[in-house]
């Protein structure tokens, strides 16, 4: 029966996680059935031969054994009668529980199934945006002669696209590295270095964007924890404070330190997120509103999964403070070294 209800269930793909739980179910009140059932048989065979025992020990007094026998064909009945509504409600019981039990046991496994699925269509769909762009871009200029400056624009324009598509690639792996387990290699590091090292970095970026990089860095701060990912993590901030920002804008990058902890703030004077869009940043492919994605299209949504990654794996903490319209700041906490 089990198996026939397994085979109707696994039948319906639209139904691949009821017909699941209904397996794990069926699984379960088999093995609890099944145990029953050999308690009843144990327990029904001890209850005879302990009768038949007495009855045999005292056949010397004929009809007190035939009165006896007599009670124990009514007991035995009685008993068998007992044990097989014990089994049912037992059973009944059984697979409600065992249903419950099943419904909990593969409700992360769901979720994790749901987040597969809208991770990758997620990925498709910022994969597939930059090339139809391309696309559309060759086609119209393969249609007639155009100038050197039109060649020019569209090309700068291709390489815009390319460089998105590069960084989602690389964001992509690192992300499936994560997922994978990857173990990263920690020694000590100078935190301070690594902020200026990176602020030096992304400043002809932000040059770019006309946008001004300042830093407040506190001296000999240092930290257990991989340099590599560090340098991504403020990357990371850095470049999101700067194409989130207004022309003439400004980014804060501070490192303080109370010898226990390290605080790390990356605050900007850009558009903002709202305050319902703030518990969801750290999700993957999410963009905070329709205004940041339309005026600036070079994000992807990995950033901040990226460094919600590395300060877990550090053992840190992170937050974000926003107001729209007014600026963000994401405030980044790891252990000292």
């Amino acid at each position: 029966m089990f198996k026939r209800l397994e085979v109707l269930v696994t039948n319906s793909k639209a139904n691949s996680f009821k017909g699941a739980v209904i397996r794990l179910t069926a699984y379960y009140t088999a093995g609890i059935f099944c145990v029953v059932s050999v308690f009843t048989i144990v327990v029904y065979s001890l209850f005879l031969s302990n009768i038949s025992a007495t009855l045999e020990r005292d056949h010397h007094l004929e009809e007190q054994a035939e009165g006896e026998e007599s009670l124990t064909v009514e007991l035995t009945e009685h008993l068998l009668d007992v044990l097989l509504i014990a089994d049912a409600i037992v059973l009944l019981l059984t697979v409600m529980v065992s249903y419950l039990l099943a419904k909990k046991t593969l409700a992360p496994l769901a979720i994790s199934y749901q987040k597969q699925k809208r991770f990758v269509a997620d990925a498709a769909h910022e994969l597939r945006t930059p090339l139809a762009v391309l696309k559309a871009g060759d086609e119209v200029l393969l249609r007639s002669e155009r100038t050197v400056t039109v060649y020019q624009k569209h090309i700068t324009e291709s390489l815009d696209e390319v460089n998105r598509l590069i960084t989602l690639s690389n964001n992509l792996l690192l992300l499936a590295k994560e997922d994978g387990s990857r173990t990263s290699v920690f020694e000590t590091l100078s935190l301070t270095d690594v902020c200026r090292a990176q602020v030096a970095f992304i400043t002809p970026y932000a040059l770019t964007k006309k946008v001004t990089v300042e830093a407040e860095i506190a001296e000999g701060v240092s930290m257990l924890g991989n340099k590599d990912d560090m340098a991504r993590l403020l990357l990371n901030l850095l470049k999101n404070a700067v194409d989130y920002n207004r022309e003439g804008g400004k980014v804060l990058l501070r490192l303080t330190t109370n010898e226990r902890e390290a605080t790390l703030s990356v605050t900007d004077t850009g558009i903002g997120i709202a305050k319902a869009d703030i518990p969801f940043v750290f999700e993957r492919f999410f963009k905070a509103d329709s205004a940041r994605v339309v005026r600036h299209n070079t994000g992807s949504g990995l950033g901040l999964s990226l460094v919600k990654d590395i300060v877990d794996r550090h053992k840190g903490t992170v937050t974000v403070t926003s107001e729209l319209g007014e600026g963000t700041t994401v405030q980044v906490c790891v252990p000292c070294a």
